[in-house]
């Protein structure tokens, strides 16, 4: 393999002008820096695209939030609902406990009393004669 590898390499000759040496060599310092630059870019877009998840996980969590707030406004509104229409009942039980109070209420009937104490008396004379 010696023996080729040499005979190949005295066989071909290459012909490459001092110029186009630079111009390759400039080309391939280029073509390393394009590579960084790329490398670069590629690095910010992945943050990006990582940033641009995260926001909008962020913009996620703050509409269930919002959702969230406005099912408790919800709850308070029925809860307040609920309890005005418990007063309102309340009230008016209130006014019927004190109507039905008014209405059983003894009457003083005078000439009842009246009668049932002339009867006393009618009954404690006959009983003391």
């Amino acid at each position: 393999m010696i023996f080729a590898g040499s005979v190949f390499a005295q066989s071909v000759s290459v012909d490459i002008d001092l110029p186009d040496l630079k111009e390759v060599d400039k080309r391939l310092q280029e073509w390393e820096i394009l590579k960084q630059i790329n490398a670069e870019k590629d690095k910010t877009i992945a943050e990006l695209e990582k940033s641009l998840a995260l926001e909008r996980r962020t913009n996620e969590l703050n509409a269930r939030e919002i959702e969230l707030q406005k099912r408790i406004i919800d709850i308070k509104d029925q809860e307040i609902a609920a309890t005005r229409r418990a007063l309102e009942d309340m009230t008016k039980v209130a006014d019927r406990s004190i109507e039905l109070a008014k209405a059983s209420k003894p009457k003083a009937n005078w000439e009842l009393q009246g009668l049932l104490g002339l009867a006393a008396f009618v009954v404690g004379f006959l009983a003391g004669r």
